[in-house]
């Protein structure tokens, strides 16, 4: 069915990923999403479920360059 559709096969386990990250962009607290994922280490949440996004490091350079002046 995936070829068909010609998307890419996702697993659930993915969806997880997805939440991390979208929880991450909405900024709730990191301690939050780790509890959510069931997860004791935060820094463990944040190294494996929560990734980066091309509009968020956008988004970034922009208050960055606010904040100097730049």
């Amino acid at each position: 069915m995936v070829g068909a559709a010609k998307v890419r096969k996702i697993r659930l386990h993915d969806a997880r990923h997805t939440c991390g990250t979208l929880m991450h962009l909405q900024g709730v607290p990191i301690a939050v999403i780790a509890a959510w994922l069931g997860h004791a280490d935060s820094a463990f949440t944040m190294r494996t479920y929560v990734h980066s996004q091309d509009e968020a490091l956008q988004n970034a350079a922009v208050v960055l360059g606010d904040v100097t002046g730049l």
